[in-house]
């Protein structure tokens, strides 16, 4: 696992200020961090929010950056369930998601034993987009 996940920081707009106890943070872009054109990332997030918009659950983009901005990330926010959202990021190869739990910010690898990171504060991470 590169250590740039454990870096990542998030843009986020006013929208994402409340959020359920339990939320988590997927995206379908590079998957197993292959560069992918933006294209071919827009249609597999377009997919992704399809799958999330039609199980019902809460979907808010959010940005995932690196601390010097260079990298951006497109992403969702959901108020899914663990299983359901590791199998949809499992579905696009990714490597990991993040999971926010009040304000505790932790990375969960895509891996059977779905080793966690605790990563600290969530907030901590915003930059205000």
């Amino acid at each position: 696992m590169k250590e740039a996940y454990l870096q990542t920081k998030f843009v986020i707009s006013d929208k994402l200020v409340n959020l359920p106890d339990f939320t988590y943070i997927l995206t379908a872009c590079n998957p197993m961090d292959r560069k992918l054109s933006d294209l071919e990332n827009r249609k597999r997030n377009s997919k992704l929010q399809d799958m999330i918009n039609q199980g019902g659950y809460l979907c808010l983009p959010i940005m995932g950056v690196s601390e010097d901005l260079k990298h951006k990330e497109p992403s969702f926010l959901t108020n899914a369930k663990k299983d359901q959202s590791m199998d949809w990021a499992k579905r696009f190869n990714q490597r990991a998601i993040f999971q926010v739990h009040k304000d505790i910010l932790s990375l969960i690898l895509c891996s059977s034993d779905r080793t966690t990171i605790e990563m600290g504060s969530f907030k901590k991470r915003w930059i205000m987009g």
